[in-house]
């Protein structure tokens, strides 16, 4: 045997026997059909920023029983009052502020009160207008809510 014929022999053994691995196969396909589509990130606005509420004057808050807090009625939001802190229900989420004008910022579902989360919005804003049309006017509104332990009016 000469010298080139054993080399190549011996090169194609040490190629072919795996020395201490396991020998292992594998087929890797892949198709390529034009550009791929370019990926568009795109940031998500801040959910704990300061959401945009615009309350122009103070609203009247009126003591609803049935919910446990005060609730606003004459506002163009349903403004909650609870807890010296102010709630509304705005853009499918929870919002509270110090100030019934804001700064306006979105209550995470687990921190809101649960004296709050236990009523859907809908239900809220029934409770509040079956409370608000119990009595006929506000001056006898405002004398019944006195002595039972909550003003009505806030």
């Amino acid at each position: 045997m000469n010298k080139r014929t054993f080399f190549t022999t011996a090169l194609m053994a040490a190629t072919m026997w795996p020395i201490g691995q396991e020998a292992s196969a594998g087929v890797n396909i892949d198709i390529n059909i034009g550009q791929p589509a370019p990926v568009i990130v795109a940031p998500m606005p801040p959910r704990h920023a300061p959401h945009r509420i615009v309350v122009e004057r103070r609203p009247r808050f009126m003591y609803t029983p049935s919910l446990g807090f005060y609730v606003s009625v004459d506002s163009p939001y349903d403004i909650v009052y609870y807890g010296s802190r102010y709630y509304v229900y705005d853009d499918g989420g929870w919002y509270w502020a110090r100030s019934y004008d804001g700064p306006w910022v979105f209550v995470e579902g687990h921190r809101l009160p649960h004296r709050i989360s236990r009523f859907r919005h809908e239900e809220i804003r029934r409770h509040r207008d079956e409370e608000f049309r119990r009595y006929p006017d506000d001056r006898d509104r405002q004398d019944r809510g006195r002595g039972r332990g909550h003003d009505r009016w806030h």
